[in-house]
């Protein structure tokens, strides 16, 4: 993100960060009921990302779709510094069997199947494979746009490169604080 408007983000985004970071942290101390509380790696992490996402679609405002879903899903979870043992549990389940779908799919019938697939995929144009492409991209895409799912084509394109612009920011912004650490 270049331009006149950077710098008045970055400023927003940090003001931003900081009073999130302590919102947080003041609900992480009452939650536990006592000053002492100490949270986890994996709950510091989490905390710290949400808080970013938070800063920054709040610094962001207006005008984009991103920022109204990042804040939606953040007030409906308000920032819970513990998830549930149960909630991890199902999360892990998912993943894996996720991954076993991935892998018995593509050991069933390997043989048989690069043979068809070459034939099938001769007989169709590369026109047709051209657009299967884009729909496949176009569908990973909405899912990593906070807001995506419900925009067409040329918004979601504006969207990502609006959301690609104040990400970098964001980064730029945690990378000086992580230096200014030092």
């Amino acid at each position: 993100m270049r331009g006149p408007n950077a710098r008045a983000f970055q400023q927003g985004f940090l003001k931003n960060l900081i009073l999130s970071l302590q919102a947080c942290s003041e609900a992480c101390v009452s939650s536990a009921g006592t000053a002492s509380a100490v949270m986890s790696l994996q709950e510091r992490k989490r905390a710290i990302k949400s808080s970013a996402d938070i800063a920054m679609a709040a610094a962001r405002g207006g005008g984009a779709r991103w920022p109204r879903a990042i804040l939606a899903s953040s007030s409906s979870s308000r920032l819970a510094c513990k998830s549930s043992p149960a909630a991890k549990a199902r999360r892990c389940k998912r993943i894996v069997r996720r991954c076993f779908r991935t892998r018995r799919s593509s050991r069933d019938g390997a043989a048989g199947a690069c043979s068809l697939a070459r034939t099938t995929t001769a007989m169709i144009s590369s026109g047709e494979v051209a657009r299967r492409l884009v729909r496949k991209r176009t569908k990973v895409l909405r899912k990593m746009i906070p807001g995506g799912e419900l925009l067409d084509e040329i918004s979601l394109l504006h969207e990502a490169m609006d959301y690609v612009a104040h990400l970098h920011a964001q980064v730029d912004v945690l990378r000086r604080i992580s230096n200014a650490a030092r």
